[in-house]
């Protein structure tokens, strides 16, 4: 056993970690130039004519590096309104940067770029990240690390891959897999409502509801204004829809895209209780404040997706989904409430594409 060394083993460990995680990041340096073309592309379009293509791409670069400091969590007292404060003016200097970058592009078109900035945010970085700990790893020689990085680099790639796709999506301003929520609300209220429209009021930021009559029953539609890439207020909007009419409101139904599991089918649907939303939280505490003071149930409709499906393009097996869910909206407000009663279907998702 004269031959062996472990320190020569190691070394070639280390290696060949180091080569995968460069190898990778050839990758990630790749989607990231391109979505940084993108994003120049579609801001040159809407852009002061006086901008140079290069002083736009340095403005752009600036404030890609934009980060979003969470408040202090060491006493959770009051916890909620701060997180809201920060995500709002996160949100207002995401507006302001998008007008002065895109003077020229309409409040649909801003929507979408903001996305669209976010998207290629995210792949920056990735990139970033991973060439940090690229560094790190080789200048320390830390063997350990370089492995624990070559070992995620599967689960890295496809997550900086579904965001890249993000970009070309949302460049587009294609309906995407998280658009279902505000989908389905529209077909919800597409079919009751035969014989024209309905006008729909804006009770918070971006966020709209539509009141509609259904076998007896009033329903009170909540989703994002669309078709600009926004997901809106529902929970502030569920809030001050319970708080006008009590306990009047006999029962929230919610509708979401939902991560699946891998052996999960795109599309498929779970049924549950329960606020369904994503995001940081602020929302659904809003939802689930008002709805415990009123002793209000809350059915949640869930279709499975990807990260990659829930951000890019809609596929047509999520598109297909929408007829079922819309019965099973029907279903629930049939034998869970009775006539007379009022009942709130939200729609919970981005309405990049989808309009009223």
């Amino acid at each position: 056993m004269g031959w062996y060394n472990p320190n020569s083993i190691k070394r070639i460990q280390a290696w060949k970690a180091a080569k995968e995680i460069e190898q990778g990041l050839n990758d990630l340096e790749k989607w990231n130039d391109e979505c940084k073309q993108i994003l120049l592309n579609n801001f040159k379009k809407f852009a002061d004519k006086k901008e140079t293509e290069k002083d736009l791409m340095i403005k752009l670069e600036d404030f890609m590096t934009f980060v979003t400091i969470p408040p202090v969590q060491l006493d959770p007292n009051g916890i909620i309104p701060k997180f809201d404060h920060i995500l709002n003016i996160r949100d207002t200097r995401f507006e302001e940067e998008v007008k002065a970058l895109a003077p020229m592009a309409d409040d649909t078109q801003q929507n979408n770029m903001e996305n669209l900035l976010e998207a290629a945010m995210a792949v920056d970085y990735v990139y970033r990240l991973v060439k940090h700990f690229l560094i790190l790893g080789k200048k320390t020689k830390s063997m350990i690390l370089l492995l624990q990085l070559s070992m995620q680099m599967g689960i890295i790639m496809a997550m900086a891959k579904s965001y890249y796709r993000a970009a070309k999506a949302f460049s587009e301003g294609s309906p995407i897999g998280d658009a279902l929520g505000p989908m389905v609300a529209g077909s919800f209220i597409r079919e009751i409502v035969k014989d024209g429209t309905v006008e729909p009021k804006e009770v918070e930021k971006d966020t709209i509801v539509q009141e509609v009559a259904f076998e007896d029953r009033t329903i009170y539609v909540i989703r994002a204004k669309g078709p600009g890439g926004t997901v809106g207020k529902p929970g502030k909007a569920i809030r001050k829809i319970i708080e006008e009419q009590g306990d009047a409101i006999s029962r929230i139904i919610m509708i979401d895209a939902g991560l699946k599991l891998s052996s999960d089918k795109t599309g498929s649907l779970a049924v549950g209780v329960g606020a369904a939303i994503g995001g940081v939280g602020v929302e659904k505490f809003y939802i689930e404040e008002s709805s415990t003071h009123e002793k209000i149930p809350i059915d949640a409709l869930i279709c499975k997706q990807s990260l990659e499906d829930a951000i890019t393009t809609m596929k047509r097996a999520i598109t297909l989904s929408v007829p079922k869910i819309v019965e099973k909206i029907k279903m629930i407000i049939r034998n869970k409430t009775d006539k007379g009663s009022k009942i709130i279907v939200a729609g919970i998702g981005n309405t990049i594409g989808i309009g009223t």
